[in-house]
């Protein structure tokens, strides 16, 4: 930052010196010295410069740990890796959740982005979303990414999912919000949707990292096709905690 901000400044002082030297109508004396390379370096007072702020996000880091990890791609791995020499990382991510697929195993792409000391522990147990929604969001995950490491719910809501019209969007939030004076509600896929106190509005995208005791998913074959609309339909439903409604304009 430092070399940058002396670059901006020469460039400035010579524009300076250029300007009076176009007005020099002899082309004699003093005006003349400042054709010199460097009597022009002299005039920028480099102790006069504002030090630059260290970046602290440059590193090196002894340790680095990388959530969401499935959605990094091979230039942001090598931007981090630059950041820890030691390349000791605690690397967190989900194949079930890359938008833009994930065909290899963790192991082989992390082997080929530049790590070669790797031990893998997969999460086997699901503590968030219930069996009910489970149950459905699985195969919607499995039939884009068929070896996906789908985790195993080990409670019940005792809440079936819910399927319905999209017409019946605002009684089902109306209703759940009479009979539950706590907790939070999503409705996902319906844009023109207002917000309303306990009950937010989110792209499957946005929703992705969070949680609701309901979701209303409306909509939900218009989230996009191939892989990157089946994972976006995935980690929607997921995000219920309690209860999912599925609602369609057919």
């Amino acid at each position: 930052r430092r070399k940058a901000a002396l670059a901006a400044e020469r460039e400035r002082m010579a524009a300076v010196i250029d300007t009076v030297l176009a007005a020099d109508d002899d082309g004699e004396g003093a005006v003349t010295m400042l054709h010199g390379e460097d009597l022009r370096n002299s005039l920028v007072d480099e102790g006069a410069l504002t030090p630059a702020e260290p970046d602290l996000l440059a590193g090196p880091f002894a340790h680095v740990v990388v959530d969401e990890a499935q959605e990094l791609t091979d230039a942001e791995w090598q931007m981090l890796l630059l950041r820890c020499p030691s390349r000791s990382f605690t690397v967190v991510g989900d194949r079930a959740q890359a938008r833009h697929g994930f065909t290899e195993s963790w192991r082989e792409r992390l082997e080929r982005v530049g790590f070669d000391r790797i031990d893998i522990a997969s999460l086997s147990v699901n503590y968030r979303t219930p069996q009910e929604v489970m149950a459905e969001a699985e195969p919607v995950v499995r039939a884009a990414l068929p070896d996906a490491n789908v985790p195993t719910s080990v409670r019940a809501a005792g809440i079936p999912v819910r399927h319905g019209s999209v017409t019946e969007l605002e009684s089902v939030l109306d209703t759940w919000l009479a009979r539950n004076a706590d907790g939070t509600a999503c409705v996902i896929g319906a844009p023109a949707f207002r917000e309303r106190p306990r009950v937010r509005s989110l792209t499957p995208r946005l929703a992705k990292g969070l949680e609701f005791d309901l979701v209303v998913l409306v909509d939900p074959e218009e989230f996009g096709e191939g892989v990157e609309g089946a994972v976006d339909r995935y980690v929607a439903m997921t995000r219920a905690t309690r209860e999912l409604v599925v609602l369609t304009s057919s």
